[in-house]
């Protein structure tokens, strides 16, 4: 019952982050973000395609890695780096 929910959030995410988009009162990049890191520590298949994405655009995999060690950081974003790490 859960990856069934978690692959709604999912859509959900991503389309608020498309209405995000278009609309300049909502911040769609957040909702990208978090359907991202949704996708990736829920499904397999999620982790390969961000492991892939930080191998071929250094700069996400450096500000992924950045972002871990910022005060302000949440605790997952530890998880979700050791998740998707290419080197790994």
């Amino acid at each position: 019952m859960r990856k069934p929910l978690m692959a709604l959030a999912i859509a959900a995410c991503l389309a608020m982050a498309v209405i995000g988009g278009l609309l300049p009162i909502l911040q769609g990049w957040i909702f990208f973000v978090l359907a991202l890191y949704l996708f990736a520590t829920e499904f397999e298949t999620g982790r390969s395609y961000v492991k892939v994405a930080r191998r071929r655009w250094p700069v996400l995999s450096r500000w992924i890695v950045k972002a871990r060690s910022h005060r302000w950081a949440p605790r997952h974003l530890q998880e979700f780096d050791d998740l998707t790490d290419p080197s790994k």
